[in-house]
């Protein structure tokens, strides 16, 4: 045997990303979240005890299946905060106004700086040593 049976033990360093490799879809939302990603690698590059090849190309396929995890809760997040700026921006095609949260719209020139004043904070940001 080329491992030490407590670094797999389901609380050991690797025992997560085992079970990754493993059996993905026994994993909890929580326990793909409480993941380190970096520690992990850290665990893997650097084992208490030698690992056999083989070992540690299952444990690498299960650092994959857990970062591609966290990186879908990521894009889900994303795209349900993104759903509302879009009906705002649905809702300005319609109006003519940007939508607010309450339910009112502002004219666009209300919100929005015209451009001699940009222009001066340019130049001010300029001038103070911040100009490429």
């Amino acid at each position: 045997m080329f491992y030490s049976t407590q670094i797999l033990a389901r609380n050991g360093p690797l025992g997560l990303v085992w079970l990754a490799a493993h059996m993905e879809r026994q994993l909890r939302k929580s326990q793909v979240a409480d993941t380190s990603i970096p520690v992990t690698v850290d665990a893997l590059l650097d084992p208490n005890a030698p690992l056999a090849l083989r070992l540690s190309g299952q444990l690498m396929l299960g650092v994959v299946r857990i970062y591609a995890r966290k990186d879908q809760e990521i894009l889900v997040r994303i795209r349900i905060d993104l759903r509302p700026l879009g009906a705002a921006a649905a809702a300005e095609g319609e109006a003519g106004g940007v939508a607010l949260r309450d339910h009112t719209s502002a004219a666009h020139h209300v919100i929005t700086l015209p451009d001699i004043v940009m222009d001066e904070l340019e130049l001010a940001w300029a001038s103070q040593g911040g100009g490429p």
